[in-house]
């Protein structure tokens, strides 16, 4: 938890200056936000000079920083802060042309940080393999750990611990793997952008990284927009909540002060209900249980310390919806204590279904306790592999590349919609009961939006199911990590099944144009 200077002010114009970064942590001291655990304060990009010193070390902009970086670091220390520093692993700072960054100088930039009392480094991923191209999201190499991990056993071999925050933007299928292994968090996307937009965009990208996520070990959303005027205060809360319930490191991006933050935002930052979710002791991340697509809501869950749980029930729809969640067949709770953590008002017992009406973008989050779980759960009544399906149009089966499926599988890829439309069919689909039945669907999306984050990248790909010729139903796929085993599927309820044998489910694209994600098969539970 802290603040960084770059969703404020930048790499430049006026980007980082030693008075910025005294005034806002000097504001967490003042507005108290130290005492929630805002420790940390981050020069970002711009900091530097041009050059490196005789002895190879980096320098500090002498007219932005002109006390330099130790007496920063004393400075912060003195107010009971921590000092971040920032670099990158690659030729130069991202923003700049000429302002190094570590890359082949790990050693002595990993020194020169403890010499100024550094407490943390945020790792950025410019010019990673070129020196004249500062974003480079496919030539082979931007993507590896190699340049972190050498990084990373430089810090380790100097005398202070020095926390490291690895900011590769998701490049690659396999960061929660490697990351979670040399660093205390990792950036799992490109970055945020000032609209609520890439809260969707940024919260798909999350969802599988719970198997890496642990103590010490945390995926990075990036940096708060709350406070920038950007999001109502309703999506604010949703923003906060939201990386909160992700253990995302929780690093404010807008002023620390009350004459230019409001003051809305400023109460949503030191929610101490919130804020104590983020930073439970035990460091789990929520799941995503439940996705309701048409009807534009999610249902989140995730462990917490002394046998609690965490519940969040997020709208995404621009206007209101009323939720219900069946406790039991959902979350596999009979009943439970619940506390609204954003209201800061005890609900009492639960038990059943529990409803609400939820506001625009609202993030509605509980917290349970006392929990009695159901004697009841979903059944399983049959596997169903993907590639032992009809295929039409483009659907075709192809092996899953090493380490994405399962031995036993391969999947169906190139569902698409347009000319060549494509749909897998499952025949003889048994059911026990008519109606509603759960699904577990197993599927690979890696469809990263990286060059297009802020031109609608939204990491889903859309797919519809159809039971019996009824109607058919569209679902958002999130990114699904490196395989589909990763995600731990989507769980998805679909109506339209009859008791016996013969049912039919189609899966198709959604939309002219777009492709569905790979599909590995889907599972049938007995009850939704």
């Amino acid at each position: 938890m802290g603040w960084n200077s770059y969703n404020a002010y930048g790499c430049d114009n006026p980007g980082p200056t030693e008075a910025i970064l005294k005034a806002n942590a000097q504001g967490l001291v003042t507005l108290g936000f130290d005492k929630l655990g805002y420790k940390y304060v981050t020069p970002d990009c711009g900091w530097d000079a041009n050059y490196r010193d005789s002895s190879g070390r980096q320098v500090w902009n002498a007219t932005r920083f002109p006390s330099g970086g130790k007496a920063l670091g004393d400075y912060l220390h003195g107010l009971g802060l921590k000092f971040g520093v920032y670099s990158g692993a690659g030729y130069y700072q991202c923003g700049s042309t000429d302002l190094p960054a570590s890359l082949n100088h790990e050693t002595t930039d990993a020194a020169t940080f403890v010499s100024w009392g550094a407490d943390s480094l945020k790792y950025d991923n410019c010019y990673s393999t070129s020196n004249t191209t500062m974003v480079d999201y496919t030539s082979e190499g931007t993507g590896s750990p190699t340049r972190f991990q050498t990084m990373a056993s430089a810090l380790a071999a100097t005398s202070r611990d020095i926390v490291f925050q690895v900011c590769q933007w998701g490049v690659g299928q396999d960061i929660g793997t490697w990351a979670s292994k040399i660093a205390d968090s990792w950036r799992i996307s490109n970055d945020i952008s000032d609209n609520w937009l890439s809260i969707w965009r940024i919260t798909n990208q999350v969802v599988p990284y719970y198997q890496h996520t642990t103590i010490g070990a945390y995926p990075d959303m990036d940096m708060l927009i709350v406070g920038l005027k950007v999001l109502s205060e309703e999506e604010e809360r949703f923003h906060f909540g939201m990386w909160a319930i992700n253990k995302s490191p929780l690093i404010i991006g807008a002023p620390v002060d009350s004459t230019k933050t409001p003051s809305s935002s400023l109460a949503i930052l030191e929610n101490k209900e919130v804020i104590a979710i983020n930073q439970d002791p035990l460091g789990k991340q929520v799941q995503l249980v439940r996705r309701y697509t048409e009807e534009e809501w999610d249902v989140w869950a995730g462990e917490l310390s002394g046998s609690r749980m965490v519940v969040a029930l997020a709208n995404w729809k621009s206007g209101s919806s009323c939720v219900s969640v069946d406790l039991g067949a959902v979350l596999g709770i009979s009943s439970a204590t619940a506390r609204d953590v954003w209201a800061a008002k005890d609900i009492g017992a639960i038990s059943g279904t529990y409803q609400k009406t939820l506001k625009a973008h609202q993030l509605h989050i509980l917290v349970l306790s006392n929990i009695v779980k159901s004697p009841v759960t979903p059944k399983p009544a049959g596997y169903y592999n993907a590639t032992e399906a009809k295929l039409s149009g483009s659907a075709a089966k192809v092996a899953c590349s090493s380490g994405q499926c399962l031995p036993a599988y391969s999947k169906v890829s190139n569902i698409g919609q347009g000319a060549a439309a494509a749909a897998v069919t499952f025949n003889n689909i048994s059911a026990s009961t008519s109606g509603k039945k759960l699904l577990g669907v197993d599927f690979i999306n890696y469809d990263v939006a990286l060059s297009n984050a802020w031109s609608g990248g939204t990491n889903t790909r859309n797919m519809t199911i159809a039971v019996n010729g009824g109607k058919a139903k569209r679902w958002a796929f999130p990114i699904s990590g490196g395989d589909w085993y990763e995600t731990s599927r989507l769980m998805v309820e679909v109506d339209g099944f009859k008791a016996g044998g013969s049912n039919q489910v189609v899966f198709h694209a959604y939309s002219s144009g777009t492709y569905a994600p790979d599909l590995v098969g889907f599972e049938v539970f007995d009850s939704a």
